[in-house]
């Protein structure tokens, strides 16, 4: 949804419209605190000011920390829970009208995908001069007299101005509101009460007409079905799981008359709703579900960010900045009754049919005994009690390759991006040469396509929602989480645990550590310690790795190499392993060496005519070394970092 165009119509519709201050909150959390499904009252800015949170709006998940910038529209559900022990933000509510003949020219914008619905996060790179507006907004807003709140107006509109310039420079991804989430997650939390077709249209304020057409584009369903069908699994689960009577259950489920619900149950169920509890002695979580959807369902998820920038890296899903997210996965009921009978069809054929896949014989009962018996449950980062095979042969772990090579592991596709061209991590390709490719996003058609018997991801993000659920269906899921994604040593020795590959695992963290040793030592001889720093440079934007993340891991600690002080400046701010650099900080840059990872499409020389570049130490030394996307700098793991280890010592030691 990025592009010149996109802001352009945002700009358009921003100069036509007519925008009121609706509330300015200047609020502080401190440990233990929350705030769960607060429906927006109007369309909002929220600025981080101090502290961290994990921020859900329309169930998108942003990480956000000091200076963070995100917007929402109105009527979307805002969830806030504290990463740290406090977290400071300015929420700024304002309603925006437009007239209607713009309206009729911007058809293109209506189901609330205008730019005051529209939703982003970013990490704006000039944050203090947008601080400096909301401060003195703030405090105009709180004035009691007229003269304050129209001058609170006017600053409201110079930082409107001054976000779409950033905006503008930083290429934010922003994608349209979510009215069927909402209206999904509406559903969900008041399927007990009278729900009519008005009173849904009413909350995402359009005609019911509207409601239905959209609705039945995202779900195949009309609201009312859904809303139906939602109440008939919470009644199965109500049947299942307590002692409640029919007429309990039926006003559980919203239905005051329990005629009606059982002869409704009985249309949908092809039961009734006795003869149901009678005959089912399993719980609700069986595979049987003929409408599993969630507002996560519908919703895009975000598993950490991928930005518009043109390399495409996956290191950038935790780089400063932009954090546009992943395409909507979303899995249809198609798709979950397809999950559901291919499961079904798969215990059939391994119970009745002679032979396997391949051919062979099946395992005869004592093997399959000892194979259950060697089977072992791991509990994830979720708190999922996860059963792993003893010995997985088609696994599939999305960018942790790294630490699958590393362990003499093949996994049965490969982490990639397609954007015109496929990208993959190339460093691995050795390695990988003839794996298949298949999308960061992971979606549940193509996972299930390669038949894994093992699934791990990474983080938290990418099984959001109920998409554990669906990868579970697939196979054993296992969530490593974003403790041990920040600590690649600890990431590898927990998937060598998971791949019964603990020995393995210890035996590479050690000579790895043998190598950056003698490496430190090589070092140290050749060129003392002096400072250096690794630049990632694109078309649009130049980079520096964090302190302890990354590439900057390897140069800082395994190598022991000083850290300039324009690194340190940027790493007390940023929690991403790549952090925006300005013209002006790129200049002061105090570094001897540089490693810059060139993704720009021009040569070194070209890059540094750029006189910011000229006053950099390196840069007067000749001491700039650059490597392409081919490299590994913008990887992590016992490989990627071996590999940087090689480019330092064949660039700096002679």
């Amino acid at each position: 949804m990025a592009g010149d165009m996109q802001l352009e119509d945002q700009l358009h519709l921003w100069y036509q419209a007519a925008v009121k201050i609706m509330d300015v909150r200047h609020v502080k959390m401190t440990s233990g605190e929350s705030l769960r499904a607060y429906r927006l009252p109007s369309n909002a800015f929220i600025f981080a000011l101090q502290g961290g949170a994990s921020i859900a709006l329309d169930d998108r998940d942003y990480a956000v920390q000091k200076f963070h910038l995100l917007h929402g529209g109105k009527g979307s559900y805002l969830d806030i829970k504290l990463t740290e022990d406090i977290f400071e933000y300015y929420l700024v509510l304002y309603k925006a009208s437009i007239p209607l003949p713009t309206m009729r020219d911007k058809l293109k914008y209506i189901d609330k995908s205008n730019p005051f619905y529209m939703q982003y996060s970013f990490l704006p790179r000039l944050p203090m001069l947008l601080y400096q507006i909301l401060e003195q907004l703030e405090r105009e807003w709180n004035g009691a007299s007229k003269l304050s709140k129209l001058h609170a107006k006017t600053l409201l509109y110079s930082f409107i101005y001054e976000l779409m310039q950033q905006l503008q420079d930083q290429n934010v991804t922003m994608v349209p509101g979510e009215p069927v989430a909402q209206a999904i997650r509406f559903i969900h939390e008041h399927y007990a009460e009278s729900i009519t077709l008005e009173r849904l249209a009413e909350v995402l304020e359009c005609s019911p007409r509207q409601v239905t057409r959209m609705f039945k584009n995202q779900t195949s369903a009309s609201p009312i079905d859904y809303l139906i069908r939602y109440r008939m699994e919470k009644a199965k689960k109500l049947l299942l799981d307590t002692d409640a009577t029919l007429q309990q259950i039926a006003a559980g489920v919203g239905y005051q008359d329990v005629y009606f619900f059982s002869r409704t149950f009985k249309k949908h169920t092809g039961i009734a709703p006795v003869h149901f509890k009678e005959n089912n002695q399993t719980s609700l979580h069986s595979l049987y579900n003929p409408f599993r959807m969630s507002i996560s369902s519908i919703a895009l998820r975000k598993r950490g960010g991928h930005t518009s920038h043109e390399d495409n890296n996956h290191s950038q899903y935790r780089s400063e900045g932009v954090l546009p997210m992943y395409r909507s996965s979303k899995p249809s009921i198609a798709l979950v009754l397809l999950l559901s009978l291919t499961l079904f069809v798969t215990a059939c054929a391994s119970s009745s049919s002679p032979a396997g896949d391949n051919g062979q014989a099946p395992a005869s009962t004592s093997s399959s005994k000892e194979q259950a018996a060697s089977e072992r449950v791991l509990k994830d980062a979720l708190g999922h009690e996860v059963k792993v095979p003893a010995n997985p042969q088609r696994v599939i772990a999305s960018y942790l390759e790294d630490h699958l090579v590393a362990l003499g592991v093949k996994p049965v596709a490969q982490w990639s991006i397609n954007k015109g061209t496929t990208t993959v991590q190339n460093y691995l390709q050795k390695d990988l040469n003839g794996i298949p490719t298949i999308p960061f996003d992971l979606p549940f058609e193509a996972v299930m396509s390669f038949k894994p018997d093992l699934i791990i991801m990474d983080s938290a993000e990418t099984v959001a929602g109920d998409k554990y659920d669906q990868y579970s269906k697939i196979a054993p899921t296992y969530t490593v989480g974003g403790e041990k994604n920040n600590d690649w040593r600890q990431e590898l020795l927990t998937i060598g645990e998971v791949l019964n590959k603990s020995k393995e695992a210890k035996q590479a963290l050690e000579t790895y550590d043998n190598k950056a040793k003698d490496a430190k030592e090589k070092l140290q001889k050749a060129i003392g310690t002096q400072k250096a720093a690794a630049l990632w440079v694109t078309a649009k934007a130049v980079y520096v790795v964090s302190e302890k993340l990354s590439s900057g891991d390897v140069l800082y600690k395994d190598l022991g190499l000083n850290v300039p002080s324009v690194v340190q400046e940027a790493s007390k701010t940023g929690t991403a392993n790549w952090l925006s650099l300005s013209m002006e900080k790129l200049a002061t840059l105090d570094a001897d060496y540089l490693f810059i990872v060139n993704s720009k499409g021009v040569s070194k020389e070209e890059i540094l005519k750029d006189p910011v570049w000229a006053g950099i130490p390196a840069v007067k030394k000749g001491q700039v070394y650059d490597f392409d996307n081919n490299s590994s700098w913008l990887y992590s793991g016992t490989i990627a970092n071996s590999q940087m280890i090689d480019d330092v010592l064949k660039s700096v030691v002679k």
